[in-house]
């Protein structure tokens, strides 16, 4: 039985740096976007929604914005990019400071 708990214990104290990996794999780029209405949101959304690793989007009409959280070991913020582009938008990173 003490053996028994004791595994238990070790494999509790080792799932916690695990869950700490994960959370530094998870990012968030903010991008300038020449978005102008929903149907730019819906179709942004529709086409982001799929790719690997994207977890979150949030946008800005007023700002004209897009804030997408993505796993940076499946996807990185370039070939995000890329993807908006190909739908027919200007896209421009925002660095921290100008991302609100």
């Amino acid at each position: 039985m003490k053996y028994l708990i004791t595994i238990c214990t070790v494999l509790l104290f080792m799932a916690k740096p695990i869950e700490a990996q994960e959370k530094n794999k998870i990012e968030t780029c903010t991008f300038s976007v020449s978005i102008d209405c929903q149907g730019c949101i819906d179709t942004i959304t529709k086409d982001l929604a799929f790719v690997k690793g994207v977890r979150d989007l949030q946008f800005s009409l007023e700002e004209k914005t897009v804030a997408v959280t993505y796993r940076n070991d499946k996807v990185n913020k370039e070939a995000l990019a890329e993807r908006i582009k190909k739908l027919g938008y200007e896209v421009e990173e925002l660095k921290p400071k100008e991302a609100n």
